[in-house]
């Protein structure tokens, strides 16, 4: 839920008040935003965003924190980047500084058993913890350090995922990927001039995180439209009534343009901050990451590397997007349910037996798909609900979501991936992912529409994948 800080009024936001000022630039505008509402924030003290930032480094830390002495955590790869300098900046201002480095080949793994060794470093060490990095090392941190009872900094490299200023830190347990509960840090310092160095691929990652936010409010407006998860007022247009800004300069983050990354890396701070306000990652998670997630605790490697989360998500996306299309094309105000389809725990069990042959993620996908299956007398009234609602819903989602098309050509000049072979995905993969992927989560997606109707093997058929 929402929590304003003690005597903060709280603030709303629509559509029509993200836009109100027209004649601000974009970057004003969401950096309006995040000034408003980092403040809301349960932790996070300050978003620091300029060019040469990182000059900044020793006197934010000295503000936030009163202390002088760094544990400087980063890989091989990122501390060349960015370490080594942010090293030299507090030994000139007199820090004490140790450091915890990562090789960058092969690169961590996020996983539990990772972030709790860190976390035992970090324990009884009365040092600010500063990770220097992108995605996983910023899930080991955020979660090392909290187990640890530390408040830490974070410094990105790159504008390449959402989850720097979000609550959660996605990990692997026993192979199962999940969101755990952690606190973001009490400091966010972001480099421009950094940013503008990562690959332009690392760019295009959190270029296809963030379009995924598309079809993941999608998701939220059927639960919305079937009473089963209520949008809400606060989260949703934070990540929402913005996106299209977020969205509308790709050829300018390919080519490393400091105001096109500003704008991006904001709109990912903004997704984490909605996902703190509202207690999960229902805002900026849908079907997308569930085929994302899939792809993640496989493993899936590409080229001898393992395929990057923003780049699993850019996929996800434009397969959620092909189902959505395919259903906006049906008459579901008009289904007729064919009972002796019915699947019943017994059969969902013996399928996730099938395709989970871990029995530890088994287990775990089983107790997920439990809590939001439906005997047939309840599948029967959620079709006939389904079909009350239908027109309107069908206009909330065609007002809702871009073309695909649309979403396509700009993941592209971003140079995100737009087919499934580009990381190393076939055919027939990408289905048994889009199957499997409803398993993995209680989350209420299209894709639960899909099989509580009985349409997914057709849409599967069908739908226009991005093979």
């Amino acid at each position: 839920m929402y929590l304003p800080h003690p005597n903060q009024k709280e603030t709303n936001f629509d559509q029509a008040d993200l836009t109100q000022n027209t004649h601000k630039s974009s970057n004003e505008i969401l950096a309006q935003l995040l000034a408003e509402f980092v403040p809301k924030s349960q932790t996070i003290r300050e978003v620091f965003i300029e060019s040469s930032a990182l000059r900044n480094l020793p006197e934010k830390l000295l503000h936030h924190f009163g202390l002088s002495k760094v544990t400087l955590i980063a890989d091989e790869n990122t501390w060349s980047v960015a370490g080594l300098a942010a090293q030299r900046e507090l030994q000139k201002a007199e820090f004490t500084v140790e450091k915890i480095l990562f090789p960058a080949n092969p690169r961590p793994r996020p996983t539990v058993e990772a972030a709790r060794t860190l976390s035992d470093k970090l324990y009884s060490d009365n040092s600010i913890p500063i990770v220097i990095g992108t995605g996983v090392l910023n899930d080991l941190v955020k979660f090392a350090a909290f187990k640890a009872g530390q408040s830490y900094c974070c410094v990105p490299t790159a504008a390449s995922m959402d989850g720097y200023a979000s609550a959660g830190s996605v990990l692997s347990d026993q192979g199962f990927k999940i969101t755990h509960n952690c606190a973001p840090p009490k400091l966010i310092l972001i480099d421009l001039d950094i940013l503008g160095t990562a690959p332009s691929e690392m760019s295009g990652w959190g270029y296809g995180d963030l379009a995924g936010k598309v079809p993941a409010g999608g998701d939220w407006i059927v639960a919305d439209s079937l009473g089963l998860e209520i949008i809400d007022p606060i989260a949703w247009p934070l990540v929402q009534g913005n996106l299209r800004l977020c969205l509308e300069n790709p050829e300018g983050i390919l080519k490393g343009e400091p105001e096109a990354l500003q704008s991006l890396v904001i709109g990912l701070l903004l997704t984490g901050l909605a996902m703190e306000f509202f207690g999960s990652s229902r805002p900026a998670s849908g079907a997308d990451h569930q085929i994302a997630h899939l792809w993640e605790m496989e493993h899936h490697q590409f080229n001898s590397q393992p395929v990057s989360h923003g780049a699993c998500v850019s996929i996800g996306c434009l397969s959620t997007m092909a189902l959505y299309d395919w259903l906006l094309q049906q008459p579901l105000d008009q289904l007729a349910y064919n009972k002796s389809n019915y699947k019943t725990m017994e059969d969902k069990e013996a399928e996730i037996k099938y395709v989970f042959k871990q029995p530890e993620i088994a287990k775990r996908a089983f107790v997920e798909t439990e809590k939001k299956h439906l005997e047939l007398e309840q599948i029967e009234e959620r079709i006939a609900q389904l079909k009350t609602v239908w027109p309107k819903l069908r206009y909330r989602l065609q007002s809702h979501l871009l073309p695909t098309i649309k979403l396509k050509s700009l993941l592209e000049a971003a140079s995100a991936p737009i087919r499934a072979r580009q990381i190393g995905i076939s055919e027939d993969h990408l289905k048994r992912t889009i199957r499997a992927a409803r398993f993995i989560r209680s989350r209420y997606t299209i894709l639960d529409l899909l099989d509580q109707t009985d349409l997914l093997d057709r849409a599967l058929l069908e739908a226009r994948l991005p093979f």
